[in-house]
């Protein structure tokens, strides 16, 4: 018998087919990582718009209830959200009870999901990795009176920081 007749794999070829047999699993895992991180991002993006523009809402119908109940101020009750100096830094609405939490520096505190499973601003409720800030602050205009409402929701999804940002500007159509 001699040495040709053993038949087998060398370690090389053991390598290369490790290598290889590597090589096709982890392809494929690391496409299903980057879906489900895709579908989380996505998710919490199109919850976050849903939020921002819940906020302009709130902005709008404040507005709107105003001039129909005959109010002067078209803004009354949005002082707090008005960014007139420094120490201004916007509101949270709890668009329930249409309340506004006043923001410090830091931001405004996490939104939270109460028992409906509504998004609320406030102490009660579970709390989301959700935050919502509205601001309004004065446009010069010579003709009419123009407010800029911007209302930015932030979150973090897989460690990763996102910020949404809706822009509008309000007339005073009275």
């Amino acid at each position: 018998m001699t040495y040709l007749e053993n038949k087998g794999f060398t370690l090389v070829e053991t390598l290369v087919a490790i290598t290889i047999l590597v090589i096709a699993i982890v392809g494929p895992l690391y496409a299903v990582h980057r879906a489900v991180t895709a579908s989380y991002t996505a998710r919490d993006t199109l919850t976050a718009t849903a939020l921002a523009q819940e906020g302009m809402e709130f902005v709008r119908n404040a507005r709107d209830t105003n001039y129909l109940t005959g109010q002067n101020n078209w803004l009354h009750g949005l002082s707090t959200c008005m960014i007139n100096g420094p120490s201004d830094h916007g509101c949270g609405p709890d668009m329930i009870n249409g309340s506004l939490e006043n923001c410090d520096e830091s931001g405004c505190s996490p939104l939270r999901l109460d028992t409906s499973y509504r998004y609320r601003q406030g102490e009660s409720g579970t709390p989301t990795r959700f935050t919502r800030r509205v601001t309004i602050t004065t446009v010069p205009s010579s003709d009419i009176e123009v407010v800029e409402v911007v209302v930015q929701v932030s979150w973090t999804t897989l460690r990763i920081p996102y910020t949404f940002t809706v822009t509008e500007h309000l007339y005073n159509w009275q």
